[in-house]
């Protein structure tokens, strides 16, 4: 059974070899923004007042500092009609994910 396997490995190495294939290509890849198990790399968050500014862009006022919470921003604040809401925004780009209305 182990010589099947080895027999198995150097056939497929032999075969990406010849495609012009390295290891590297096979590995899965996310457009840069999600996980690759080759690379670990640092993703800086935004700055606030990049979060404050994509707020102002939709007539709402904030409370108080962004927070982060379970892998993205939360701030308090008003939305346009006045009432009090908690905004999602994606702690990468500044982009608001959603709302929770209290």
């Amino acid at each position: 059974m182990n010589i099947k396997k080895i027999l198995t490995a150097a056939g497929a190495a032999t075969v990406l070899s010849l495609a012009g294939v390295s290891a590297a290509d096979a590995a899965p890849f996310h457009d840069g923004f999600g996980y690759h198990p080759l690379r670990h790399e640092i993703r800086r968050v935004v700055d606030h007042r990049i979060v404050f500014d994509s707020m102002r862009a939709r007539h709402m006022r904030y409370m108080g500092e962004p927070y982060f919470l379970r892998g993205h921003y939360v701030v308090r604040s008003f939305d346009r009609f006045g009432r009090v809401a908690f905004v999602e925004v994606d702690p990468y780009t500044g982009r608001i994910i959603g709302f929770i209305r209290l």
